[in-house]
C-alpha cells in the first residue's frame, strides 16, 4: 500500500494510514493504547492523519519548544525525539526532562547510544525510553537492563528478522517497528513480534507530485 496507488493520485485528502496496521496488538502509553505511530514533526500530517500517537525524530537540533507545539497541537500521545548518541550526555538529559515536563509520553533516542548513558538517562526521568535500534549489532540485553521500555526496529527491509531477534534476546521486551508502506511488510513485521507499527510517510512533495502529474495526464 503506496501512495502511488491510484486512490491516491486523486487527493491528498484520501492518503491515509495503511490500515493493516490495525492488526497490530497495540502497546500502552499511559491510559492510550497504540497501534499506529505517525513519524513526522509537520503539523499538517499530524493534523491529517489519524494516528494513534506522533513520534518526533528529525535531523536537525532538538527543541522541547518543538516539542511542545507538537503536543499541544496534536492532542495524542507523543514520543519526543532527545537525540543520544552522538549528543552531549548532559543536553540529552535536559531534553528528556524538558519534554516530559512538556507532557510527552515517552521518549526516544534515535542514535546508537551505549547501556551506561542508557542507565544514566533512565536514572534522571520517571517514563517511557524508546530506543531505536538501526542495526542488529546493538547490546540488546544490555539496553534492555539498562532501562529501555519500548525497543523501535528499524533496520530497514531486515525489519523483521530484527524483530524476531530481539524478540528471542528479551521475550519480555516491548517492541515498535517501522513496517514500511505495504500490506505484506507490515503483517511480516507484526507476525514477528511487533506490537506497534511506526508509519513514515511519503513527503509532502512526493504527494504532491503525484497529484499534479494525475492532473496533467487528465488535461485534454
Amino acid at each position: 500500500m503506496s501512495f502511488q496507488q491510484q486512490d491516491y493520485l486523486l487527493s491528498a485528502n484520501k492518503y491515509k494510514i495503511p490500515e493493516s496496521i490495525y492488526e497490530s496488538p497495540g502497546i500502552a502509553l499511559g491510559e492510550n493504547l497504540v497501534k499506529s505511530v505517525l513519524l513526522s514533526t509537520d503539523l499538517s500530517y499530524i493534523q491529517n492523519l489519524s494516528a494513534d500517537a506522533i513520534m518526533t525524530v528529525h535531523p536537525f537540533d532538538k527543541s522541547n519548544k518543538l516539542d511542545q507545539v507538537i503536543i499541544e497541537f496534536s492532542r495524542k500521545p507523543v514520543i519526543c525525539d532527545i537525540g543520544g548518541g552522538l549528543l552531549s550526555e548532559e543536553r540529552s538529559i535536559r531534553l528528556a526532562t524538558g519534554a516530559f515536563e512538556a507532557g510527552a509520553s515517552a521518549l526516544v533516542i534515535t542514535k546508537p547510544t551505549p547501556p551506561e548513558i542508557v542507565a544514566r538517562i533512565r536514572s534522571e526521568i520517571d517514563g517511557p525510553l524508546v530506543y531505536t535500534v538501526m542495526f542488529e549489532a546493538e547490546d540488546i540485553k544490555g539496553l534492555h537492563q539498562a532501562g529501555v521500555d519500548i525497543f523501535n526496529i528499524s533496520t530497514g527491509e531486515f525489519t523483521p528478522e530484527t524483530v524476531a531477534s530481539v524478540r528471542e534476546l528479551v521475550p519480555d521486551s516491548v517492541i515498535m517497528a517501522n513496517g514500511g508502506p505495504h500490506d505484506s511488510t507490515i503483517r511480516a513485521t507484526i507476525e514477528t513480534g511487533a506490537e506497534a507499527i511506526v508509519f513514515n510517510p511519503p513527503t509532502a512533495t512526493e504527494i504532491l507530485r503525484s497529484i499534479f502529474d494525475n492532473y496533467r495526464n487528465n488535461i485534454d
